[in-house]
């Protein structure tokens, strides 16, 4: 059987669309026009078929905005926050915390649950995902069923377009095909990246990214991370874990990072990196413990509130170290 024809340029012209309205939040038909550099009726005939799909409305004029022709200000458009709905999943080495988020990205929902998920087996983390994803499906009233679908980050190297983890710390073994792991579990589609990638597209999408075509993403917790996006797009890279910017190398034959190799940024900016060198100190219990090491985080970080000179100089030379890394 012969398949339908797509019209790729058609699809790709209402996708421009779409992501210029998101990008603005609420803008006028003839705004999108010019700045697509598609004609008026091309935009009319899109926006026409994306509010017929559902996924943009009509919100009236701005009392302000520049009247029409006629007279009158123009309507504007916007994303539909009840079109689709999804389930964001964040997984580090203490805590699983899962979100849900509508289709502007406001969370609507959210849980959080407290785990030892460092080095544990994948399946062992995937069933406290899933379990995570019920109880906060029970808590909203959405079921999992009815979403778009389940977005998962986790610090590691993960490749987003095989929905394998080459590795990760909270996982025990290397090669995981995590995503067809979780799509068993929960029965829709999902999508695994690396967190730090996943702060960077919700920037782009939703926060201080959506004016600029260029920007680097730092994260800094149980390991440090990267997202960057150059000319609007993701950076990925040939073997696309073009970002992991915790593991570049900053001091040949350094600390030791959990990663298993030596000097890289994470085994001195990273929160078990910090408690690891103020164990000197401190009290910190036991360091490949994460709930431990999160216990001891705060505890630093109060001190070096409180102006303790020891903790200050730690976060000194961190921050001296995250500095040559960037």
């Amino acid at each position: 059987m012969h398949a339908p024809d797509i019209d790729l340029s058609a699809h790709a012209s209402k996708l421009r669309v779409l992501n210029e309205i998101r990008r603005r939040g609420r803008v006028a038909r003839v705004d999108i026009a010019r700045a697509t550099a598609l004609s008026r009726p091309t935009v009319t005939a899109l926006t026409a078929e994306l509010i017929e799909d559902g996924l943009v409305v009509e919100t009236g004029g701005e009392p302000d905005a520049a009247p029409s022709q006629r007279g009158r200000p123009p309507v504007l458009l916007g994303l539909n926050p009840d079109a689709h709905y999804v389930f964001g999943v964040k997984i580090a080495p203490h805590r699983v915390a899962v979100s849900i988020a509508n289709f502007v990205g406001e969370v609507i929902a959210s849980h959080a649950i407290t785990v030892r998920a460092g080095h544990r087996s994948a399946r062992e983390v995937a069933g406290l995902v899933a379990a995570g994803i019920e109880e906060t499906a029970r808590i909203s009233g959405l079921p999992v069923a009815r979403a778009a679908g389940v977005g998962i980050g986790l610090p590691g190297f993960i490749d987003n377009e095989t929905g394998i983890c080459r590795w990760s710390p909270v996982f025990a073994e290397a090669d995981v095909d995590f995503r067809a792991m979780m799509e068993g579990l929960v029965g829709g589609p999902v999508e695994i990246d690396n967190d730090a990638n996943m702060v960077a597209l919700a920037e782009k999408w939703f926060g201080l990214g959506r004016e600029a075509s260029d920007f680097v993403v730092v994260t800094m917790e149980h390991g440090v991370g990267m997202g960057l996006v150059i000319d609007d797009k993701l950076h990925r890279g040939a073997m696309r874990f073009g970002s992991e910017f915790g593991h570049t190398k900053i001091r040949p034959d350094g600390a030791l990072c959990r990663c298993g190799q030596r000097g890289c940024v994470e085994a001195y900016v990273a929160d078990y990196a910090l408690v690891r060198d103020a164990s000197v100190f401190m009290a910190t219990g036991d360091i490949s413990d994460p709930i431990e090491v999160q216990r001891a985080v705060d505890e630093l970080v109060a001190a070096a509130r409180a102006g303790d000179e020891i903790a200050l100089a730690l976060y000194r030379r961190a921050g001296e170290m995250l500095g040559r890394g960037v």
